[in-house]
């Protein structure tokens, strides 16, 4: 079969049409007009269309690769090169004791090196998750399929991109897990703001579950100041945002705002949009995730928690953390090549990377429902 040629003057006329306000929106047959890279090239059947004998040639190749970053890097918390265990330690602070300055007894002393030890505590962080990827190279039939070293240069280029991408794309997906593996384990009883609840408990509405209650503007404007609260609340010293009642604060910018973009937008739309002062019900800045765990369903968390049940929570919209509640530390990446194998005139290229997840639950976290 030779190179396929179609004529699309009628697709033409009739797409003037439509956009001219001629005539109604109809089915256009864009087949006719988009090419689908579906073709296998054949010396039989792909020749030129005058002596049906030449083979017709790729007069142009489009390398399809581009970059990817993980849209979760504000989860990777550092760089650890050397050992094994992540260390954590926290130090109680000190409890006030009465002030003898004000009370001395005639005859007595006071003791003034009476032991306080201080109380530390220590937390092992020891679970790795190695990973592998590995690529074949056998140039001597590559270049069968390219016209200069510069061309085959650039394929090699989007192979070993690719695989660049397949590992930010892990890291990224690992680092879902991540947090919904924190959420899983937090204190559901006092780290989960179930919004839609709260406010028909406090105002006897009947706002329904899920994405469809933002429609109702009253509920999205005092969903953004309980956000807002808590996330001011949470630089105050207090036990109250984390599970194992550690005395901890959380700076605003240490504060880590991830939400559901279709939350985000719902809220821009509804609430934003028609602010006189929007900078009052903007919301800290953060990370948009398209779903948390599973695109199919973007709302739900499903893992299998600490005591090795499974957690199901949906309608999950948000969830603010600690900096140093949960992140990830790229241990190792390294690219190692095999020597050419003489007989097959190949080789292999293996890249391992070593890292380390990890959850703190004594660190502060809050995340947000709308049931």
């Amino acid at each position: 079969m030779a190179f396929e040629t179609t004529q699309i003057y009628e697709l033409v006329n009739e797409i003037v049409a439509e956009t001219m306000g001629s005539t109604d929106i109809d089915v256009c047959d864009t087949n006719s007009l988009v090419a689908l890279g579906n073709s296998v090239l054949s010396s039989s059947s792909n020749t030129e269309a005058f002596l049906n004998t030449l083979v017709q040639r790729i007069g142009k190749t489009i390398i399809s690769y581009r970059p990817y970053t993980s849209q979760l890097s504000l989860l990777e918390v550092g760089d650890m090169e050397w050992g094994q265990i992540m260390q954590k330690i926290k130090v109680d602070m000190p409890t006030a004791e009465a002030d003898p300055t004000y009370d001395l007894v005639d005859g007595e002393s006071i003791d003034m090196y009476k032991v306080h030890k201080p109380k530390a505590h220590q937390k092992l962080f020891v679970k790795r998750t190695p990973v592998d990827y590995s690529i074949t190279t056998q140039r001597k039939a590559l270049k069968e399929a390219f016209t200069s070293a510069e061309a085959m240069g650039n394929f090699q280029t989007a192979v070993y991109g690719e695989v660049r991408n397949a590992i930010e794309l892990g890291q990224e997906d690992l680092g879902r897990l991540t947090m919904g593996n924190f959420i899983a384990n937090v204190d559901q009883t006092k780290q989960r703001i179930k919004l839609t609840s709260i406010y028909n408990g406090k105002f006897g509405t009947s706002i329904p579950d899920g994405l469809d209650g933002l429609m109702d503007e009253k509920f999205d404007r005092w969903v953004i100041a309980t956000i807002k609260n808590i996330a001011f609340k949470m630089q105050t010293m207090s036990t109250l945002y984390n599970k194992d009642e550690f005395q901890r604060h959380t700076p605003l910018d240490m504060q880590r705002f991830v939400y559901l973009v279709d939350f985000m937008t719902a809220l821009e739309t509804n609430v934003n949009y028609a602010a006189f002062n929007d900078q009052y019900v903007q919301l800290a800045s953060g990370v948009a995730v398209p779903y948390w765990q599973s695109a199919q369903d973007a709302d739900k968390i499903m893992v299998t928690n600490e005591a090795e049940e499974q957690f199901l929570c949906s309608n999950v919209v948000a969830f603010i953390h600690d900096r140093d509640a949960l992140g990830t530390y790229r241990k190792e990446e390294e690219a190692l090549t095999t020597p050419v194998n003489s007989k097959g005139r190949y080789y292999n290229t293996d890249w391992h990377v070593d890292n380390l997840y990890f959850n703190d639950m004594s660190e502060n976290g809050i995340y947000f429902t709308l049931d």
